[in-house]
């Protein structure tokens, strides 16, 4: 068990910019405003996509509030499977669904 699963943290703590978290086998942070996760604390930062638009051209990925909530929000997917979060592109190892 690591030492994050032993503090609890709280919403607002969650909203602050490079909080990190667990819940369950994952490994949680507020990368930049964005929910990124990561299972077991290893491998890539992902984003979770909660839904493809039926354009073909996006995605809903969560962001995390100043609050700690998540919220969705729409950003684009090209035909590469490549998002773009806040003007920066990142390929399919960093995003899961």
């Amino acid at each position: 068990m690591s030492q994050l699963e032993l503090i609890p943290m709280t919403q607002s703590e969650k909203g602050k910019p490079g909080a990190q978290w667990w819940v369950g086998a994952y490994q949680c942070r507020n990368f930049e405003g964005y929910f990124q996760q990561r299972e077991q604390g290893r491998g890539p930062w992902q984003f979770v996509i909660y839904g493809f638009g039926f354009d073909d051209v996006s995605a809903s990925i969560y962001r995390v509030r100043q609050d700690g909530n998540l919220e969705k929000e729409v950003v684009p997917i090209n035909g590469k499977d490549i998002l773009t979060v806040s003007g920066r592109e990142y390929g399919r190892a960093n995003w899961c669904h």
